[in-house]
């Protein structure tokens, strides 16, 4: 190309050498930025053109930094006072849109500070020009001449100024662009390895599915598990590995979970590289990208199996051992007949008995580890037997802890049957009321209510009922019972400790 122009400058006498070398400075720095890789790139390129195409033997570059502050970024022939004295300094700022090249032919005749007019003096400076550098729109920069002597800038140079300023303009913006994408590749292979690094190490299972479930990654111990090779993870089908039994259940709610893109948390049998069936927990959940795309699904197995044998194990030992329980109360339970044969009081101790064997069987039920406070009420008081109309209950879904709901049970047992024989139920019209909600104090607070039943008397001594309220859930449980003979009718609170109950879920 440069070629080009000399050959026109001999056939057209009226094109100058310097305007030749000035094309010639603008074409060399178009294919320079355009093959620019890095910023500095951009300013080398840049500031070969200023110095060729405008005339001066001194240039800079600055640009804004992220607080807002022109600094030099590139520079020929300036020294470093010079430089610091003058930082900042600058007629625009980032918010500017509509910024016009500066051209001043004289410092010493301008309104700038004397500061600033003894840096440039210092320097040897009189003519200088500032030229906007622009990106969308907005200053980003400027580029500087500068010149010994005062300096009148012709209009074809002030033309050369700015064609420069947009290319330099673009091709900052540009090269940003690129160092930026570097930048999120970089970052990106630092986080892939991270997360390579922290999944081979890991004790569970990690894979990671594209969105049609073909996989995509397999950490070290679940390739392991299944016997593949690392660079064979993607040619790999783990639904060749199900259970039989388990695969429709299993593909279902994965493919359920794809579609929906969704959390999916299933138990299932796979087959391990020794060709042995484990049960596997699988916690998968979606992936997207930053712009809301769905990418596939990301998950953590979990290898089970002797976790659930040890729970079926211990079921099977509960089952034994309620078993056993329930043979033992029903042997007491005959012992006690044939000893209280005629006694009065083989009907009380039956009633307990039975009693004590409901609360055991909801025990039962939950695998001993707690029991629901309305089902241990409702059947200590036969609230859906022959008291269903006379028996109210009401509160919140409760679940008590063994030894309490044993307590409570034997408790309820006992005033039902005081009320039975002297209280509310003993007279047609009676009724009891029991509630429970928090208390003030954390605890659990239950209310025992009877109405509508003969006046009462107070009881001259204490018997069994009351001895277990105060003893069992006073003492053992760490409550605290209230019992109050009231004449229109009894009424007893029962705090039980929070720590003896939770929530129902």
């Amino acid at each position: 190309m440069v070629g080009h122009l000399q050959e026109s400058a001999a056939l057209n006498p009226s094109i100058s050498q310097v305007q030749v070398d000035r094309l010639a400075a603008l074409y060399r720095l178009t294919d320079r930025l355009y093959r620019a890789r890095a910023l500095s790139d951009v300013f080398e390129a840049a500031l070969d053109a200023i110095i060729v195409t405008l005339g001066c033997s001194r240039a800079s570059i600055l640009l804004f930094d992220a607080a807002g502050v022109m600094e030099f970024v590139a520079w020929r022939g300036l020294s470093d006072t010079y430089r610091k004295a003058v930082r900042g300094h600058s007629p625009w700022t980032p918010k500017d849109h509509d910024a016009q090249a500066i051209y001043v032919v004289d410092i010493e005749e301008t309104d700038e500070p004397e500061a600033i007019k003894a840096a440039v003096r210092g320097e040897d400076i009189r003519g200088l020009a500032f030229i906007p550098l622009m990106a969308r729109g907005a200053v980003i920069g400027k580029f500087m001449t500068y010149y010994e002597s005062p300096r009148i800038f012709a209009d074809y140079e002030r033309d050369l100024a700015i064609t420069i300023a947009r290319q330099v303009g673009f091709a900052i913006e540009r090269a940003r662009g690129e160092d930026a994408r570097r930048k999120f590749e970089a970052d990106l292979r630092e986080s892939e390895e991270r997360f390579r690094l922290m999944s081979e190490q890991a004790p569970v299972m990690i894979w990671m599915s594209e969105p049609s479930g073909r996989c995509l990654h397999l950490n070290r111990m679940l390739r392991e598990f299944w016997g593949v090779d690392e660079g064979k993870v993607e040619d790999f089908d783990w639904r060749t590995t199900m259970h039989p039994d388990d695969a429709d259940r299993i593909g279902r709610a994965m493919w359920d979970g794809l579609i929906a893109r969704a959390p999916v948390l299933l138990h299932g049998r796979f087959r391990n590289a020794a060709g042995e069936y484990r049960v596997l927990q699988t916690d998968a959940r979606p992936r997207f990208s930053p712009a809301g795309e769905f990418l596939g699904m990301l998950g953590v197995n979990i290898d089970v199996t002797e976790r659930e044998r040890a729970d079926a194990q211990r079921e099977l030992l509960l089952a034994e051992l309620n078993h056993r329980v329930k043979n033992t109360l029903a042997v007491v339970q005959a012992i006690a007949h044939q000893t209280f044969r005629g006694d009065p009081r083989a009907d009380a101790f039956d009633g307990r008995l039975l009693a004590l064997a409901a609360a055991h069987n909801h025990l039962t039920e939950a695998n001993w580890e707690s029991a629901p406070l309305g089902e241990i009420a409702a059947d200590a008081l036969q609230a859906r037997g022959d008291n269903k109309d006379r028996v109210r209950i009401r509160g919140a879904a409760v679940l008590l802890k063994p030894k309490a709901a044993v307590a409570l049970a034997m408790a309820l047992h006992e005033l039902g049957t005081n009320a039975l024989k002297y209280g509310a139920l003993s007279s047609e019209g009676g009724v009891i009321d029991l509630a429970w909600a928090p208390a003030a104090n954390g605890a659990l607070r239950l209310v025992w209510q009877e109405r509508g039943g003969p006046p009462v008397v107070a009881p001259e001594r204490r018997g069994f009922g009351s001895l277990l309220l105060q003893r069992t859930l006073a003492q053992d449980l760490g409550g605290r019972v209230e019992l109050d003979y009231a004449v229109d009718g009894v009424r007893c609170v029962i705090d039980i400790p929070a720590a003896m109950t939770s929530a129902a879920s």
